[in-house]
């Protein structure tokens, strides 16, 4: 049977959301084709609608169909969909032959992020993270950096007269800008401590709330870096721009429970990356306090801290939770001089980053 079959796919989807496939269906051959079926290998899908299922009755002699079809990517990954199977029946529907054509395509899902409508505020740098930033136009935010001619639609108000009068021609004041941010977001994920099931464990909450915090940042122009361990070490540099959030985000769609080592371990052993005049965000469990005093050593450094505490024990026992949250808060209470924000299993993350 000379029958050729493409398919089109995103090469990226949401998770939760529909992934669009188109596939052709062309028939060379000299003769119609009646009483196909054809079946789609989704691994994107729900186990129950993996197998997908298409009836074409009737395709014309050296004629060609396209046919559409989706599937709700129900959780983060990298997934390959395919292969293709053909089924031919003769014409009563008794009888049948397959064949399978290996065609696959490459499918990331990316975690699902969450509008953040409040966020701690940041750390300012002294230097933009690419170098020196100058600009013509001072602001309270700028710093005098230094002197030079003055160029066309530069304020008259920022010249220096008296080096205007040594060289006798005008010279302009430089400053150099400060209004810019750097972040560093840290986070474990550890293979013992890995409590809830389903999409409700400790996981899926630090990929969520990593995705939907890196959003935030890079689209309100922050330098971010990651460091993360998911059975191996992961360092992604400074830097920003929606090519870096495809970078992170294609990371945390793969991003599994693998780690053997401790927060602190991971601290101790990438601290010195942290730049100084900068934003460390934790993202860590309550069960990880020990590890804070170390942290917070970098203080002397001026990098603020920003935690963000998921509160193990809401993951294994979800029926206390108010009672367990006052215990956590009490024992970070000798931590910090302020309140971190503090999340449970079952939390409406926008409501508690709107907070």
């Amino acid at each position: 049977m000379n029958l050729c079959l493409s398919r089109r796919a995103n090469s990226r989807a949401v998770e939760d959301d529909m992934l669009e496939i188109e596939t052709e269906i062309r028939n060379r051959w000299l003769l119609p084709v009646f009483n196909i079926v054809i079946e789609e290998n989704l691994s994107c899908a729900l186990p129950e609608e993996r197998n997908k299922r298409l009836l074409i009755e009737y395709l014309g002699a050296r004629s060609f169909l396209k046919v559409k079809y989706s599937c709700l990517c129900f959780r983060r990954g990298r997934y390959k969909i395919g292969p293709l199977t053909v089924f031919f029946f003769d014409p009563c529907g008794i009888f049948f032959f397959k064949k399978i054509y290996d065609i696959y395509s490459d499918i990331y899902v990316y975690p699902k992020t969450f509008n953040i409508q409040k966020f701690p505020p940041l750390a300012k740098g002294a230097l933009p993270w690419f170098g020196i930033d100058t600009t013509r136009a001072s602001g309270d935010e700028d710093e005098f950096f230094g002197i030079r001619e003055y160029k066309d639609g530069d304020p008259i108000k920022k010249i220096h007269w008296i080096s205007t009068a040594r060289k006798n021609r005008l010279i302009v004041k430089e400053f150099q800008r400060q209004s810019f941010y750097r972040a560093t977001v840290i986070f474990n994920l550890e293979k013992e401590k890995n409590f809830g099931a389903g999409k409700n464990n400790i996981t899926e909450y630090i990929i969520k709330i990593a995705a939907s915090t890196a959003k935030y940042l890079i689209e309100r122009g922050v330098s971010l870096e990651i460091i993360a361990h998911a059975g191996e070490i992961v360092h992604m540099p400074f830097n920003k721009g929606p090519e870096y959030l495809e970078d992170i985000l294609r990371f945390l769609a793969i991003a599994q429970a693998e780690s053997r080592v401790s927060l602190g371990e991971i601290f101790q052993e990438f601290s010195r990356y942290i730049l100084n005049d900068s934003t460390l965000i934790v993202i860590m469990t309550d069960e990880d306090y020990r590890h804070i005093p170390a942290i917070l050593s970098l203080e002397n450094r001026n990098v603020s801290l920003v935690p963000l505490i998921l509160v193990a024990p809401t993951f294994l026992y979800p029926f206390d939770v108010q009672k367990i949250i006052e215990e956590a808060r009490l024992k970070f209470s000798k931590l910090f001089n302020f309140n971190p924000n503090f999340i449970s299993c079952g939390d409406n993350l926008e409501k508690v980053f709107a907070k």
